[in-house]
């Protein structure tokens, strides 16, 4: 699905229109949190479906876009007295961008990448380069990635309820924040099936669709 970039430009949108927090390096943090999977030894489909809060037996890019909604409402109304509400709202948010993502870009990509009759790589190899080149497009342009860091750098990461360790979310937090500096000059493919004007619509469009639902969600 879309790298920390993504995730981290909706949450900044989303924290600039007032959504109601008391502690904005949590919900920054939880908005990356469920891709701490990739730091658990042999993680597989099943371990990043439970992170994402996939209902069992279905997938992102098929699933009932209200169903899917009223099922991270409930999730997180079940679980505000449980852990820090900050981080929690930051969580599902990444969730439900995760679903509209597959939907609108993940899964046109796989159609673009089906019927392109000369691949120069790989599906999955194809996919990443195209997101890691307009992550890294993303971070160069960003003019808050200062401040978020430093707010990254300094949160507490605790046990995500059953779902992830500490140490997990510590680590991933971690390699979010050396991706960029690591990763800025290697080399990949031009980008051929999905484009940073792409991303960028998807980002301002998520935000127009879904942040009275968002803002519904976090203050009920």
């Amino acid at each position: 699905m879309p790298l920390p970039m993504v995730h981290l430009y909706i949450a900044k949108k989303l924290a600039d229109m007032g959504l109601p927090m008391k502690h904005s390096a949590q919900f920054y943090l939880g908005s990356i949190s469920p891709d701490a999977i990739h730091m658990r030894p042999n993680s597989d489909r099943p371990m990043k479906n439970n992170t994402h809060l996939i209902p069992e037996g279905q997938k992102f890019g098929t699933v009932d876009e209200k169903e899917f909604t009223d099922h991270i409402t409930g999730f997180i109304n079940a679980n505000k007295n449980s852990v820090n509400n900050d981080f929690l709202l930051g969580y599902g948010t990444h969730t439900l961008t995760d679903m509209y993502w597959s939907k609108l870009v993940y899964n046109p990509f796989k159609e673009k990448y089906r019927m392109d009759k000369s691949p120069v790589q790989e599906e999955r190899p194809a996919y990443y380069n195209d997101t890691d080149v307009i992550d890294l497009m993303l971070f160069d342009e960003c003019s808050w990635k200062d401040e978020v860091w430093q707010l990254l750098q300094n949160a507490a990461c605790s046990d995500f309820l059953d779902i992830l360790s500490a140490a997990e979310i510590k680590s991933w937090n971690e390699r979010t924040l050396s991706w960029y500096g690591i990763n800025k000059d290697k080399q990949h493919y031009p980008v051929k099936y999905i484009t940073k004007p792409e991303a960028d619509n998807f980002i301002r469009d998520f935000i127009l669709n879904n942040s009275s639902i968002l803002f519904r969600i976090f203050t009920s």
